[in-house]
């Protein structure tokens, strides 16, 4: 039993796990204040790719084409994918490192790297662990069905106390991005537009959907959402948590720009609700079980043998070293 669940261990160490803990209702990402997207480079007149349908990012000779984007999204968590919606630079980042993968890929093969021994070596070596992990996973499968509501409703019972929602913010923003040469105007900018917005006739949605550059959100009248303190950059959170419901902040400076909050109403912290979690406590259950078949399943096949080692073979071996 002890050498299968090793080996187990081994095999999975590649695989999807448990998506973070569950029972803190908070994502894991960290995320601007929904900076705008950065400016990409021009595409290249004839972009080729492999993927299909239409372009949605180049670099050169090289592009990302929808299915792919499409694909990547799809496989994010919900999260994830809204950490994105709110901020497009996540989304231009990714598509920049993806670009530059595939631009480095496309230069080894022109210079036939494949053929050498040690990457056909490692390519075998990978083939043979997609084909390991495919075969486990399929093995291990766990029915659609599993587990029930009333598995999910006893676990959420006995978890209930551990299921937090922190405290959260519904914010409006006003960005204003710095180019390296004009800080001091966009300061003095920011300063004006809080001015206008602290104004007894003050609209925060109309001064973002003329100011703001972050073309997302102004379109929004700033709207950025509903968002904890670990989903802000660390230069927002003391900002937002200095705020009452209804108050507009003074300019505070990030990387790329400076920023004017309002806090629209705040979210007292509380339990989650079952229909919250209920998706992730059956993923959690449903990994669970799934390592369970794995477990199962190799120690059936390899539980029972006994291993056999040539200790002088392997002696050998290791002084040749």
């Amino acid at each position: 039993m002890k050498s299968a669940q090793v080996l187990l261990s081994a095999v999975l160490a590649g695989l999807a796990g448990v998506i973070g803990t569950v029972w803190v209702m908070q994502p894991s990402e960290a995320v601007a204040v929904s900076e705008p997207a950065s400016v990409s480079s021009p595409a290249a007149s004839s972009p080729t790719s492999t993927g299909q349908g239409d372009a949605v990012a180049a670099l050169g000779a090289v592009s990302l084409r929808d299915q792919e984007v499409a694909d990547w999204l799809a496989a994010l968590s919900p999260q994830a994918r809204s950490a994105i919606q709110r901020d497009r630079a996540l989304f231009d980042d990714w598509a920049r490192q993806r670009l530059a993968e595939k631009a480095l890929i496309r230069e080894a093969r022109q210079q036939g790297w494949e053929k050498r021994e040690e990457v056909t070596q490692a390519i075998d070596q990978a083939r043979d662990q997609i084909l390991l992990r495919s075969y486990l996973g399929a093995v291990s499968q766990v029915p659609e069905d599993f587990p029930d509501d009333a598995t999910l409703r006893q676990l959420y019972d006995s978890r209930k106390q551990e299921l937090a929602v922190p405290e959260r913010y519904h914010l409006r923003q006003i960005f204003l991005a710095v180019d390296g040469t004009n800080a001091d105007q966009v300061k003095a900018r920011a300063g004006q537009l809080v001015k206008e917005a602290r104004a007894k006739k003050g609209d925060f949605a109309e001064l973002a959907r003329r100011h703001s550059d972050d073309a997302a959100s102004a379109a929004r009248g700033g709207d950025i959402g509903v968002q904890s303190l670990a989903q802000l950059t660390p230069e927002a959170r003391p900002v937002v948590t200095a705020l009452k419901d209804g108050e507009v902040s003074a300019p505070f400076r990030t990387a790329s720009g400076w920023h004017v909050l309002k806090l629209e109403k705040t979210e007292a912290a509380r339990t989650a609700t079952f229909d919250e979690v209920r998706d992730q406590l059956r993923a959690t259950v449903r990994e669970q079980r799934r390592r369970q078949n794995a477990e199962a399943y190799l120690n059936r096949l390899v539980g029972e043998a006994s291993l056999s080692i040539n200790g002088a073979a392997v002696t050998a071996l290791l002084e040749n070293q």
